[in-house]
């Protein structure tokens, strides 16, 4: 919730008694809104901590790095009052926090710290006595900040932790770090190819959590983790936007160099802190144009076996992210790089879940363009769409895998996917599974992903299939078009997506370009005349589609990540006599900019918000008297529906606490 809009929250319990509506109706305030993160997405996801309101705060009416370094020492809450104007605070030595109290910074959207490319600008000291109690480290909230330009010391040894952390350093268990409505740009690390050199923005080390809200990280660069780099932390991330972040390396081998464009994090836990968050949750984030020389162009998350943790990427769009021509070894994930190790037995833990998110034009030179993952337990994919990723390196049979995805080792559930013009030079154009793999296809679309003939063996294709390197078991309600691939691919032989051949249906989806079809993700739209329209069972069926619509919509649900809206619906859908000026919302299908809500046949100003959803305010006209109004839109097929215009509604209102 971004801390300085002013909005009401309501919460709604409706009773209809013969036509007399009662809603009783919670309220409160928030705070208002940071201008500074307007290049964080729309909140899509919720997120687990809110701004945090300032106590007794000490109050900088000298912005200079003496003032905040002194404040810092004192440790509690902290905040500016310099203008009304932004202000930057050059930086030319570390700020170093107290050790013993927590502290939060607010720079209430006006505040940039910088590091002017020569220093760190913040560390937070070890606690004393944490490695003894992991629960006693003192916390840190950055809140509507920006930091820049921040830099790294130089390593005085191999792997020196003191290298990491471009514009913060925390390390100490038991601390909580939290990032919220902040802006971190060209932050970067000096010892790039030391070995396990992270977080060019950011390292946490060791620490209880990391959670990072509405928060941009831009043209930030370390050895690992551009962005962010994290050993042995929770970490969640929500609603934030990492672009342009860089894990670079030169050398021609090491220990953990070049992965995570964005993000890298090694283990939620070990032996010397052992107690954090345990949790890995990525959620309505963008990622775009972020690189990594050997894997994991946006992201690397290796999780240790057994240890109850499942790492969730959700509702997040991966767009254009890059594993560079690497080294002789790894080049993979052109997006998601996911490792279970330490195996320990947890072969009934669930391990990741990928759910409504996009994968689009990402690129690794040898296997998994959009991700690659391996891992003990079980997994899942649903509800989203991997279009246009590329695994492609020519020149060797032990390349240009699994254009979409890589399922290295697992038990894996694919689940109303849309995989649709992906490329491997080699082997599964789309998907690839090794023989260590056990990989279910439920109610997906396979649609126009290809391979290179010149480095393959189309006579047979063994191994190699167009969509699948194998056929993988069959779920039921999947579509693969085209069937084969003349003139080179012209055989069932490991083309076909699942056997036997009678389980797939041979016909085109149908789909239109990926676009904004509403919900936080661009989805590829099914027709209605639709092949994949009601073809997988209502049974196994996901209970909503990538964008949130619900599934099914009709007699079964549809295949691959987007469900076809049948009917419009409104809300509210009644509203009280006299109730003028109230904002009806219609939700359909296949909507845009010349789209009009019609009421009773007359075209009504209207508000396009997306392909789902359209606005229009009531008139007086409209609630004058007891009534069912028709309403539909005109460049809609969908059938009208009606608008309920009753007696009266009640509405009583009631304090929420917020907690």
């Amino acid at each position: 919730m971004h801390p300085r809009r002013w909005f009401r929250m309501a919460l709604a319990i409706v009773v209809m008694i013969m036509g007399v509506s009662i809603v009783v109706t919670a309220s409160y305030r928030s705070s208002p809104a940071y201008a500074g993160a307007s290049g964080a997405p729309p909140a899509s996801c919720s997120a687990p901590i809110a701004p945090v309101t300032l106590v007794n705060p000490a109050v900088l009416t000298t912005c200079t790095q003496a003032a905040l370094q002194a404040a810092l020492t004192n440790g509690g809450h902290i905040t500016f009052d310099c203008g009304p104007n932004p202000v930057t605070i050059p930086i030319t030595s570390p700020l170093v926090t107290s050790a013993t109290r927590d502290i939060v910074i607010d720079g209430k959207g006006l505040i940039t710290l910088d590091g002017g490319g020569v220093t760190r600008i913040l560390e937070k000291p070890f606690t004393p006595g944490s490695h003894i109690d992991k629960t006693s480290g003192n916390d840190l909230v950055i809140q509507n900040m920006r930091f820049i330009n921040g830099r790294a010391p130089a390593a005085t040894r191999t792997q020196d932790d003191k290298a990491r952390g471009g514009a913060i350093w925390v390390t100490s268990p038991g601390t909580r770090l939290h990032i919220i409505n902040s802006v971190f740009e060209n932050n970067r690390t000096t010892s790039i190819t030391d070995e396990d050199n992270q977080g060019g923005a950011i390292y946490a080390g060791n620490i209880y959590e990391t959670i990072i809200v509405g928060s941009v990280f831009i043209n930030n660069e370390a050895g690992n983790g551009g962005a962010f780099g994290g050993i042995a932390t929770g970490l969640q991330v929500f609603n934030s936007r990492f672009g342009n972040n860089r894990a670079s390396d030169s050398t021609p081998g090491g220990i953990v160099r070049g992965h995570g464009g964005a993000l890298h994090l090694d283990g939620v836990s070990n032996d010397f802190n052992p107690i954090t968050s345990n949790t890995v949750d990525i959620c309505g984030s963008i990622f775009e144009d972020n690189s990594a020389t050997r894997g994991g162009g946006a992201i690397k998350v290796t999780i240790s076996d057994n240890l109850n943790t499942k790492a969730t990427y959700a509702r997040s769009t991966f767009t254009g992210n890059r594993v560079l021509d690497a080294p002789p070894a790894e080049g993979h994930g052109g997006a998601i790089y996911h490792i279970e190790d330490d195996w320990a037995g947890g072969s009934n833990e669930d391990n990741i879940e990928i759910r409504e998110s996009t994968f689009n034009g990402n690129y690794a030179p040898k296997q998994g363009g959009g991700v690659w993952m391996t891992l003990n337990g079980r997994g899942r994919v649903i509800n989203s769409t991997f279009f246009s990723n590329r695994a492609a390196t020519a020149g060797t049979n032990i390349v240009g895998q699994g254009g979409g995805l890589i399922i290295s080792r697992g038990t894996i559930d694919i689940s109303h996917v849309t995989f649709a013009k992906n490329f491997a030079t080699f082997q599964g154009g789309a998907v690839f599974a090794s023989n260590q793999a056990s990989v279910t296809l439920i109610g997906s679309i396979f649609y126009d992903n290809r391979l290179d003939p010149t480095h393959t063996n189309p006579v047979t294709t063994e191994y190699q299939g167009y969509h699948t390197n194998r056929p993988l078991t069959n779920g039921g309600g999947n579509i693969q078009f085209p069937r084969t691939k003349a003139p080179d691919f012209n055989n069932d032989i490991n083309n076909l997506i699942t056997s036997p051949a009678s389980a797939i249906l041979f016909q085109d989806p149908q789909l239109a370009p990926l676009a904004n079809n509403g919900g936080p993700t661009p989805t590829m739209a099914i027709a209605a005349s639709s092949p994949a329209v009601n073809h997988a069972a209502a049974a196994t069926c996901p209970s909503i589609d990538q964008r949130g619509v619900s599934r099914p919509q009709g007699s079964g649900c549809d295949a691959g990540a987007y469900e076809l809206v049948l009917a419009l619906s409104l809300l509210p859908p009644f509203v009280g006599v006299g109730e003028a000026g109230t904002v009806l919302t219609v939700y359909g299908a296949d909507f845009n900019a010349s789209s009009k809500i019609v009421i009773d046949g007359v075209e009504r100003p209207t508000t396009f918000v997306s392909a789902m959803e359209l606005r229009t305010v009531l008139t007086a006209a409209d609630v004058a008297t007891v009534t069912n109004r028709e309403v539909q839109v005109n460049t809609s097929t969908l059938p009208p529906v009606i608008l309920r215009v009753i007696e009266q509604v009640y509405r009583v209102y009631l304090p929420l606490t917020r907690r």
